[in-house]
């Protein structure tokens, strides 16, 4: 009992010193920060708050000079139905970051519905004290850790829009709206202005974000980052790569302990991802050591150069006479749509000397071509193009996947008729697809499952709204739905043919939380529909 009245009383200080704080533009830092008396600016609150504390701001646009966080479990968000936009310019390299968690001992917290912009460099960095002291053992070097960012959209920086540096930890990124990096006079300098850098960063999460109209790659694992997960997200028109699995790192930035071999990456995770129209590989692999990439759909991938899957080595200089060039390694590629354009002159899979091994498995795959033939190489049998039937004999991969026309929709969905229907192999670890609908017992190849209950990722929009069909393809007259709201609002809801026709339209009063609702369409006829509420759409299909 006595230990329990002793920890009962040190908590206790904690959490009457955990609070919520209120930010306004047209507030004032010597306010206490109360919600009828708020701040000014997101610094003043950060300094007031303790760990743990919740930081609102209220609708409207911020300036940054470099907003540093630097609090454990520390919640910053947008007041309930408002918006609230965070702004750095990109053209002064003093404010490097619009946001920067710039303590490598931060550990926990939530960034939610928020717009970042700008940064000289980034729009979101997590700090390291890697390089501080190269006399610390690796095991004891730290980076800001165990966030949250979610719901957020981050555009227009300067070069990447999130960094992520070497021991910074279990940062998880869901649901967000990514575009528009390099847009600096830093990228100018160096073009390296990814949506997602991670450089040696452990236990990342990406899952249903949308990034779009990225300077270079969409998102890399690199530097010995291990245990990455990246996950039902859509990547579209990337000036390189869309999701590389390492990439080319400087030795310093390397776990030599853990990873005496250099390798990239370690244990990668990359499922359910829609990549499209990437002027290099759509899927890389570089150096990188048990990597998994099941049902992913890759449309116009290597339009310039590389291929649509794409294999190298790692390339670590160490000294003047010795460089690391890991392979890859046990990596298991299945389930995945590769598509390519007529116009492209890029091999759909080109595995460079010395990046391949036998431990490899590729297979279960489609390949097609719209009006030409499928080009294959392999730099360590052969530098000729090699047919789909020739890749079989001589690289020994592939034995089950086919060259066939998929049948996807504009959108990179499969529509009546696919022969990636039912045809994918079980892969225990995947439930869902790439618009968290259920996948069924005879799973589809690539990253979307035909006819089955599925919601589209929810866009980090204003109404903090997500939205999820249930019974999917539904039998019967009543559409059954969930709506997960962040707050009260008054939602519009439609229905549209899959050309966009208005349909169908309501309203309904939704209260905070998840609510089941139901909605009679005995009017419409059998087809497949999209449900909109409020701005997040989803696909239905009526038999």
């Amino acid at each position: 009992m006595k230990r329990i009245l002793i920890f009962c009383l040190f908590a206790l200080p904690l959490a009457l010193h955990a609070a919520t704080f209120y930010v306004a533009t047209t507030g004032n830092d010597n306010n206490p920060g109360t919600l009828a008396a708020p701040f000014r600016t997101l610094s003043k609150a950060i300094a007031a708050a303790s760990p743990g504390s919740t930081i609102e701001l209220r609708g409207g646009k911020y300036t940054s000079n470099e907003i540093r966080i630097n609090k454990n479990n520390l919640t910053i968000r947008s007041y309930a139905n408002e918006w609230a936009i965070i702004t750095a310019v990109t053209n002064v390299e003093d404010i490097s970051s619009c946001l920067w968690y710039n303590d490598p001992e931060t550990d926990g917290g939530i960034l939610e519905r928020l717009e970042i912009i700008g940064g000289y460099y980034y729009g979101l960095k997590f700090e390291s004290n890697w390089d501080w002291d190269n006399s610390v053992p690796f095991a004891k070097r730290r980076g800001t850790s165990n966030i949250t960012v979610r719901n957020c959209i981050i555009h227009d920086t300067g070069r990447d829009a999130i960094k992520l540096t070497p021991a910074c930890r279990g940062i998880k990124i869901l649901n967000c709206e990514i575009y528009n990096t390099g847009k600096g006079p830093g990228a100018v300098i160096d073009l390296n202005a990814e949506g997602i850098d991670n450089v040696n960063a452990p236990d990342m999460l990406v899952k249903g974000c949308n990034i779009h109209d990225v300077a270079t790659t969409g998102i890399y694992a690199k530097g010995g980052a291990r245990n990455c997960r990246i996950e039902g997200n859509t990547i579209k028109n990337c000036g390189e790569g869309g999701i590389y699995l390492g990439f080319y790192t400087d030795a310093e930035w390397f776990d030599t302990q853990f990873n005496p071999e250099y390798y990239e990456n370690i244990d990668g995770v990359v499922i359910n991802n829609l990549i499209m129209n990437t002027k290099q590989a759509g899927l890389g692999l570089w150096g990188a050591k048990n990597a998994q990439i099941y049902h992913n759909t890759v449309v116009n991938g290597a339009q310039n150069e590389m291929a649509s899957l794409f294999f190298n080595v790692g390339d670590v200089w160490l000294s003047n006479t010795r460089s690391a060039h890991p392979g890859n390694i046990n990596a298991k590629i299945q389930n995945n749509i590769f598509v390519q354009a007529s116009t492209q002159n890029q091999p759909m899979c080109r595995i460079r000397e010395g990046a391949g091994s036998k431990t490899n498995v590729i297979d279960n795959n489609v390949y097609f071509r719209s009006g030409g033939k499928l080009v294959f190489i392999n730099d360590a049998i052969t530098w000729e193009d090699l047919s789909l039937a020739q890749w079989k004999t001589q690289n020994g991969t592939d034995q089950k996947s086919l060259e066939t026309d998929p049948k996807l929709d504009a959108r990179a969905h499969l529509i009546v008729g696919s022969p990636c229907i039912g045809k994918a192999i079980p892969i225990a670890m995947i439930t869902h697809d790439v618009d968290a609908g259920l996948r069924d017992n005879s799973p589809d190849i690539g990253a979307d499952e035909f006819g089955v209950a599925s919601s589209l990722k929810p866009s980090p929009g204003k109404s903090g709204l997500q939205l999820q069909i249930k019974q999917n393809p539904l039998q019967g007259d009543l559409l059954y739905f969930v709506v997960n709201a962040e707050q009260k609002l008054n939602a519009t809801l439609s229905i549209l043919s899959l050309n966009g026709q208005l349909l169908k339209s309501n309203t309904a009063s939704l209260q905070t939380g998840e609510q089941p609702q139901q909605w009679s369409v005995a009017d419409l006829p059998a087809g497949a529909y999209f449900l909109n509420v409020s701005g997040q759409t989803a696909r239905f299909v009526k038999l």
